[in-house]
This record gives structure tokens, C-alpha cells and sequence, in this order.
């Protein structure tokens, strides 16, 4: 109910009363309606916090892609990061593949696999079922027989019966320290089986007791060439060889040479480029929603923000920024990033595309140089003050729309307090009036009557 149709309404009664049209007046909905007057400040200060609380969600929202932006900037920035990323190739697959890290040296290299790593076992004499091995003991050699570099003396438990509960000891045993064991039955038997924690040489068993084991495979190291220099692993995951570089050996083939590509990733750094791209345009077009009108000709809730603004001309002196010395790639154009009428950032594919096949140090240069400037570097610091969620042009924003916010719920609470004085006194004030207007109502009704009787019309004489 607005406040002159309020207004209206208790005045309406009030005449009511005096007329005789009603006896006295509703004293609850004629405070309610003259509450609704004295209120009509309150509605505009709950406005205005609503508009607070829509500009500052707005903001977090904002604060949230920028903080993705400068996720996406770091990764440019850093050396270490996605541009400093390495792909090792191989020629045939089926033989070697192999991963590289940041550090590995740009390069070809020629593998050849002459043997697989493999993995020692050996293997009992069959064993009856109704045979125990309660107190027997079982010496393990490792590595080379005569010359062992390591060696476990188990004593397996007494009271046990069957050959599980054996295998099951010596897995548990404390003076286990290299072989994993097991139980295989067929029709010779059953036997109990041991095989190597660790695969090469150095994990070949040798085992020796009361009960007769033979070897079922030999621990032999894999041999390999790299760039016709001989190499030996205990595992067919290959590390140390190659600095940086990890080969994996899945065939021998002796007589097979692989060819072994390390070179730039550039697919991660294209990946990594579009994902700066993706990021800024978010934010861009977060800041262009607020300038954009509607259908009425009104535009978002943070078009007069100043800090919008600001946040606004930041980004578009970062994005924009050149450098000098680095070759032909000098800002973001040059190396296929286009900017668009909107301010929003495209990429011409077949530019990013050469540049980073060709020219994949100048475009590492020109993100991560530290003299001059880099861009990564030059962005990632403005980003850095505008993401500071105390000192920061967004987080600043939202402090002092909080505070704002918090200042009206004060004076709200005020003001709420002062109603209730209001409303106490006009619940006084109205019960007085009505019980005159009751009075009142009863005294014109009584001269009524005295009147009429006086009439002579209404005399019977």
C-alpha cells in the first residue's frame, strides 16, 4: 500500500467515524496504515543494500575470473611451467617410448634395444599336500651367487600344515626383504614359488634349505645403445641415460634402431596460450556486460563503478604492452593474437601456429624475458595488485561496499528502533481518539433521537 493511498484510507475512517457512517474507528489497521507512512525511509535504505549486495556479487564474480586470468599469466611466466615443457617421440613405439621433462636437451638420438630387463623366480620341488614345513628354514641369496649383495635366512613358524600358510610367512616375515611368495599347483603338484621384489641382476635369486628350488627365470639387466654408447638398467623404465629423458622398454630388438625426438612441446604451449586467451576475454567481457544497455536504455549495476574503470584501463595497457629487443615478436599481435573491436582477444591460427614451430624461443622469449621486461612478467605484476583481495582495485571495491552496506543496517536497526516507539505511541494515541469517536458516535445518535422526538411530525397528538 503506497503512502498517500494510505493516508487516504485513515482519513476515510476517521471522517466515517465523525459522521456516524461507523462507530468508532479499527485502531490496529489505522496504525498499520500510518506504519506504512513512517516506514517509506526504510524501503528506500533496503534498496539501496540490495543494490549493494547485487554490485558486490557482481564484483566477487569478476574477482574470480581474475584470478583465473592471473593463473593463466603464471603459466606463461614460467620457465618451468607449460612453455618450458619437452615431447620425446619415438620412431617406433612398439619398441621404446619415452617422456621428457623440462630439463631435457632439444635433440635426436638413435636407441637400440638389445635385451629386456626381467624379473627373477624360482621354484620348489612338488611338495605333497600332507607335507610340512614347520621350523624349516630358507636362505635367499641376491645378485650373484658367489658373491651375493644381500642375503635373508627365514625361519618359517612350527605348527604349521599346509604350503599357503608357509607362503604366507615368508611374505610376512621380518627377515624378508626382496621376494614375494606364492603357491602353484598342477598336476605334478604343488610348489611354492618365489619371485624377485626387484627386477635386473642385482634382484637374481639363489635359494637354498631343506627343500630343493630351481630357477625359473633368470634376473638379468636390460642392455641398450644410446647414440651407439652401451647402457645397462636394472628396469625397463630407463632414467639417468639420457639427462631429463625417460625410456621405456617394451621389445628387444637388437637389430632395430629407434630414432628418439626431444624437442619443444608446442601443443602444451598453444594449449597454454588459448587458455590466457579464454581467461582474458572472460574478464573482458564480465566488465563489457556492465556497459552494455538494455532494452530500456539502462546499463548494469557496476556501470558508474570507478573501479571498474580502472580495472578496465589496467587491462588494456597490459595486453597492449610491447617490448623491444627480442627479436620480431614485440607484443601479442605480432605472434597471432588479434584484438577485437570489443577489446576481446583472437587468435589467428596460422600465425600462433609458425611461430611456434619456428620460432618457439622468441615466443618463449617474449613471455618470460627478464630484460627487458617479459610480458608474462609485466602482466602477472599488474595482475598481482589487481587480485589482492585487501589492496587489490577489486578487493578494495568490495571493502567499501561492505562497509557501505554495513553503515545502512546500522541505520536500519536505528531506525527500526525508533517504529517501535512510534508505533507504540500511535497505538496510544488511536485507542484515545476511537474511544471519543465511540463517544462522539453515541452523543450524535442521542441528539438524533432528542431531535426526532421534538418533530412534530412524529407527534401522535
Amino acid at each position: 500500500m503506497s503512502s498517500v493511498s494510505s493516508l487516504n484510507t485513515v482519513l476515510s475512517n476517521v471522517n466515517n467515524a465523525f459522521s456516524g457512517k461507523s462507530y468508532g474507528i479499527d485502531v490496529a489497521s489505522t496504525v498499520q496504515a500510518l506504519m506504512t507512512v513512517e516506514r517509506a525511509p526504510e524501503t528506500s535504505m533496503k534498496n539501496q543494500q540490495d543494490a549493494i549486495t547485487t554490485k558486490i556479487g557482481l564484483l566477487n564474480s569478476i574477482s574470480t575470473d581474475l584470478t583465473a586470468l592471473y593463473t593463466a599469466v603464471n603459466d606463461l611466466k614460467d620457465s618451468f611451467g607449460p612453455l618450458g615443457q619437452k615431447d620425446a617421440n619415438s620412431s617406433n613405439t612398439a619398441i621404446v617410448t619415452a617422456t621428457a621433462s623440462n630439463s631435457a636437451a632439444i635433440g635426436n638420438h638413435t636407441i637400440v634395444v638389445s635385451k629386456l630387463a626381467q624379473t627373477s623366480s624360482t621354484y620348489s620341488d612338488p611338495i605333497a599336500s600332507a607335507a610340512s614345513l614347520s621350523s624349516t628354514e630358507i636362505d635367499i641369496a641376491y645378485g650373484d651367487a658367489a658373491n651375493p649383495t644381500k642375503t635373508d635366512k627365514i625361519t618359517l613358524p612350527s605348527g604349521m600344515t599346509t604350503l599357503q600358510q608357509a607362503a604366507d610367512a615368508i611374505n610376512s616375515s621380518a627377515n624378508n626383504t626382496g621376494v614375494k611368495a606364492s603357491v602353484v599347483t598342477d598336476s605334478s603338484g604343488s610348489r611354492l614359488v618365489l619371485v624377485s621384489k626387484n627386477s635386473g641382476a642385482a634382484g637374481n635369486l639363489t635359494v637354498t634349505g631343506a627343500v630343493n628350488f630351481k630357477q625359473g627365470s633368470a634376473g638379468i639387466d636390460a642392455s641398450l645403445t644410446v647414440d651407439g654408447v652401451p647402457a645397462s638398467s636394472a628396469s625397463n623404465t630407463v632414467t639417468g641415460v639420457l639427462s631429463g629423458v625417460t625410456l621405456n622398454l617394451a621389445v628387444a630388438a637388437p637389430d632395430t634402431p629407434v630414432l628418439l625426438t626431444v624437442a619443444n612441446d608446442t601443443s602444451q604451449a598453444a594449449t597454454t596460450l588459448n587458455n590466457f586467451v579464454t581467461a582474458y576475454n572472460t574478464v573482458i567481457k564480465d566488465i563489457n556486460t556492465q556497459y552494455t544497455a538494455d532494452a530500456s536504455g539502462n546499463e548494469g549495476p557496476l556501470a558508474s563503478d570507478s573501479s571498474l574503470r580502472t580495472l578496465q584501463t589496467q587491462l588494456m595497457a597490459a595486453v597492449t604492452y610491447s617490448i623491444k629487443g627480442t627479436g620480431q615478436y614485440v607484443n601479442l599481435h605480432s605472434l597471432g593474437v588479434e584484438m577485437q573491436n570489443d577489446g576481446t582477444l583472437q587468435l589467428d591460427t596460422a600465425t600462433v601456429t609458425d611461430t611456434l614451430t619456428n620460432h618457439f624461443a622468441d615466443f618463449q622469449n617474449f613471455f618470460q624475458s627478464a630484460s627487458p621486461v617479459g610480458f608474462g612478467q609485466n602482466m602477472g605484476k599488474m595482475l598481482l595488485s589487481a587480485t589482492d583481495p585487501t589492496q587489490g582495485v577489486i578487493g578494495l571495491d568490495i571493502q567499501g561496499l561492505q562497509n557501505a552496506s554495513k553503515s545502512i543496517s546500522k541505520q536500519i536497526s536505528d531506525f527500526e528502533q525508533r517504529m517501535a516507539m512510534v508505533q507504540q505511541h500511535l497505538n496510544s494515541q488511536y485507542a484515545t481518539l476511537n474511544v471519543l469517536l465511540q463517544q462522539y458516535s453515541s452523543q450524535i445518535a442521542q441528539v438524533n433521537s432528542q431531535l426526532s422526538a421534538l418533530d412534530p411530525k412524529n407527534s401522535n397528538s
